[in-house]
């Protein structure tokens, strides 16, 4: 193993230490520094690749099988039943003859997760009684996905599930309320500034059970705690520029400044917090959650509010400089740090 994988591992164990209160601050400071972060992560980058060569080997196979053989929906739905049983077959195969193996495991299983979900849509168009109501096949997927992330032990199935609650939940409410001017589904922000509540408390439990009853699914909570905090920072983001807009029944919405005041106040405040939080338990992901949406709501607020008074070239010069400064000052933290 590189010394720089070592260390990343040995420094996300005394994190994990340090959350659990098996170790004080001070003792893992001390132990950290004996433990630098100073070379490229070869196996984060690795990672990325092999999620990148399943989304392509599903891709490929969808065109192989439109080249080779004559389209139907049926025979699409036999040829994707095949092939998401043997995806799922094979890295159960890898993970008895090749334990080591363990991301080329997780990515054919996550190769099966999005064969999966092509299947229940192939599924859903054979069968279709022209409802439209597709985030229902979202719902069955995501029920299906959650239970194989937990019975496979596979995180990036439950990173997965993670994108299709987004897409289900935009979708389903969206459908509910006549669809309005609405795709990505985040029209309505303060519902997904609810739900993302919902999740953060999910991983929080998660997070104390990972102790005794989900040992064996440690870490898993961070994936609870990321999704929450994306929706939460994306819906902020929203109802901090529109309040709490509604298009499917409003043509546009002006909120008072009243409105976007407390909302920008209510978003500055989970930043601070979050950076602060991160800090304390030694958990990068908050810190960084927190650092790079202060960053976009003070580039936001700068945008909406001050550059159209400036003229384009003073805001332009305003903000590349500024960017430029933080990139200098975080470069060199990251210097003195030795991360």
């Amino acid at each position: 193993m590189n010394p720089t994988s070592r260390n990343r591992r040995i420094r996300r164990e005394l994190d994990a230490l340090l959350r659990e209160g098996l170790l004080n601050e001070t003792t893992h400071a001390r132990l950290s520094e004996c433990y630098p972060l100073t070379d490229w992560d070869w196996r984060s980058l690795g990672r990325w690749f092999l999620i990148f060569g399943a989304v392509s080997v599903m891709a490929g196979l969808v065109i192989l099988g439109q080249t080779l053989f004559e389209f139907t929906l049926e025979k699409l739905a036999i040829l994707l039943g095949i092939v998401t049983i043997a995806s799922f077959g094979g890295g159960q195969w890898l993970k008895r003859t090749c334990p080591a193996l363990i991301w080329s495991r997780l990515s054919l299983e996550l190769l099966g997760g999005l064969l999966l979900i092509g299947l229940t849509f192939t599924l859903g168009a054979i069968y279709s009684t022209g409802s439209g109501n597709w985030p229902a096949l979202l719902l069955i997927d995501l029920v299906l996905l959650l239970g194989l992330s937990y019975g496979l032990g596979n995180v990036l199935l439950l990173v997965l599930s993670a994108v299709v609650f987004f897409s289900w939940f935009g979708g389903f409410t969206g459908y509910a309320s006549g669809w309005g001017a609405y795709w990505f589904g985040m029209n309505y922000p303060l519902r997904f500034l609810l739900a993302a509540i919902a999740m953060i408390a999910i991983a929080v439990i998660h997070q104390q059970s990972e102790r005794g009853v989900l040992a064996a699914y440690r870490g898993f909570f961070k994936i609870w705690l990321s999704t929450g905090l994306f929706l939460a920072e994306m819906a902020l983001w929203l109802l901090s520029l529109f309040g709490n807009f509604d298009l499917a029944s409003h043509w546009w919405y002006k909120a008072k400044a009243v409105e976007l005041i407390l909302f920008n106040a209510l978003w500055a405040g989970l930043n601070v917090a979050l950076i602060g939080l991160g800090a304390r338990l030694a958990m990068r992901m908050l810190t960084g959650y927190g650092a790079t949406f202060l960053i976009i709501q003070i580039y936001t607020l700068f945008f909406a509010h001050l550059a159209e008074h400036l003229g384009l070239f003073p805001s332009l010069l305003i903000a590349g400089s500024g960017a430029l400064a933080l990139t200098f000052y975080l470069e060199r933290r990251r210097r003195e740090g030795g991360d």
